[in-house]
C-alpha cells in the first residue's frame, strides 16, 4: 500500500500561500496512512458521504460478520463501488487490524491492517463494546470536510496506539480533538467530540463551529453531539491517554485524541492568534 508523509504545517503553508483557506483536494486513490514508527494517519475522510444513512447502515452491515467476509458480501460490494467507500473500507481496516494483516475484498483490491484496535474482527463478528468503540474513535478522526490531508498524531489507551520510542510523535504538541462513541450499535450511532486545541486556550478562539465543520461536513444526517472544551469532559492518564465521560451515556475509556504539529514555522516571530484563527479551519 502506498503510504505519504505530509506535514500539517505544509498543508496550512499551501493554504496562505494561495491567499485563502481552500484545502488541497487529495489525489483519488492516495492513501490516508502514513509510514512513521508513530500512530500517525492523514485524516480526509468525506463526512458528507460518510453520514449518509446508506453508509452508516454499510458500516453496521460489516459489524455482522468477520470483516474479510463482510466485505466481499452485498453491504461490502455497495460500500466498494465508491470511491469514498473505498477509501472509508481502507481506514476500516487499517483502524481494525493490525499492521502485517491483509484483506482480499475482490476486483483485485485488498487492504492493508495497521493499528490493531479490533483485531477479531479478522475472524469474528465485531460485537464486544470495547472494541466497536475503540473503531469509531478511530473512523471519527479520519473525518475532514475541507477534503485536506492533514497529518494527526492519535494517542489513546489501547495498545495499538502505543508510539515506538524513536517515533516522531513528539513534534505533535498541538491538541486537536477527542472523538468516542459507537457506530456500530443498533438503531443509530451515538457519537461524541470535544475540542481540544491550544487555540481555545491560548488565543480565546472558538473552535467548536470549526471542529463539528470538520467532522460533520454539510451532511445534514450527522448526529455528533459536540461536547465543548475537552477539559470539562475529559480526563488524561499520565501517558496522556483519554478517557471521556458523555452525559447520560456513560464513560468512554475507548476515547481517541489527536494532534497536529505546532504551527510556528509559519511566522518567523512565531504565530499570532490573527493567523492561527486564519488556519485553524484546515484543523
Amino acid at each position: 500500500m502506498l503510504r505519504v508523509r505530509v506535514s500539517a504545517a505544509g498543508v496550512i503553508g499551501f493554504c496562505l500561500l494561495a491567499g485563502g483557506c481552500g484545502a488541497a483536494p487529495a489525489d483519488e486513490g492516495e492513501s490516508v496512512l502514513v509510514a512513521e514508527q508513530g500512530i500517525i494517519v492523514m485524516n480526509g475522510l468525506d463526512p458528507n458521504f460518510f453520514w449518509k444513512t446508506s453508509t452508516q447502515q454499510a458500516l453496521r452491515a460489516l459489524a455482522q460478520a468477520p470483516l474479510g467476509e463482510a466485505l466481499t458480501g452485498p453491504s461490502g460490494a455497495a460500500l466498494l463501488s465508491r470511491e469514498e467507500g473505498r477509501q472509508l473500507a481502507e481506514r476500516v481496516v487499517a483502524c481494525a487490524l493490525p499492521e502485517g494483516a491483509t484483506l482480499e475484498a475482490g476486483a483485485g483490491r485488498s487492504f492493508d491492517g495497521w493499528i490493531g484496535l479490533a483485531p477479531q474482527w479478522a475472524s469474528a463478528p465485531l460485537s464486544d463494546t470495547a472494541s466497536r468503540r475503540w473503531v469509531t474513535a478511530c473512523l471519527l478522526q479520519s473525518l475532514n470536510a475541507l477534503g485536506a490531508r492533514v497529518a494527526v498524531h492519535l494517542t489513546g489507551g489501547h495498545p495499538g496506539l502505543a508510539d515506538a520510542p524513536d517515533s516522531d510523535a513528539q513534534d505533535y504538541s498541538v491538541r486537536d480533538a477527542i472523538m468516542f462513541g459507537d457506530l456500530f450499535q443498533s438503531g443509530w450511532p451515538t457519537v461524541f467530540a470535544c475540542a481540544d486545541n491550544a487555540l481555545i486556550d491560548e488565543c480565546g478562539v472558538a473552535l467548536s463551529v470549526k471542529t463539528l465543520k470538520r467532522i460533520c461536513g454539510q451532511s445534514p444526517t450527522c448526529r455528533l453531539t459536540l461536547l465543548g472544551h475537552c477539559d470539562a469532559v475529559c480526563s488524561r492518564d499520565p501517558a496522556g491517554a483519554p478517557t471521556c465521560t458523555a452525559p447520560g451515556n456513560g464513560v468512554y475509556p475507548e476515547s481517541i485524541a489527536s494532534s497536529l504539529e505546532p504551527l510556528v514555522a509559519l511566522s518567523p516571530g512565531g504565530p499570532t492568534c490573527g493567523v492561527l484563527d486564519l488556519v485553524s479551519g484546515l484543523l
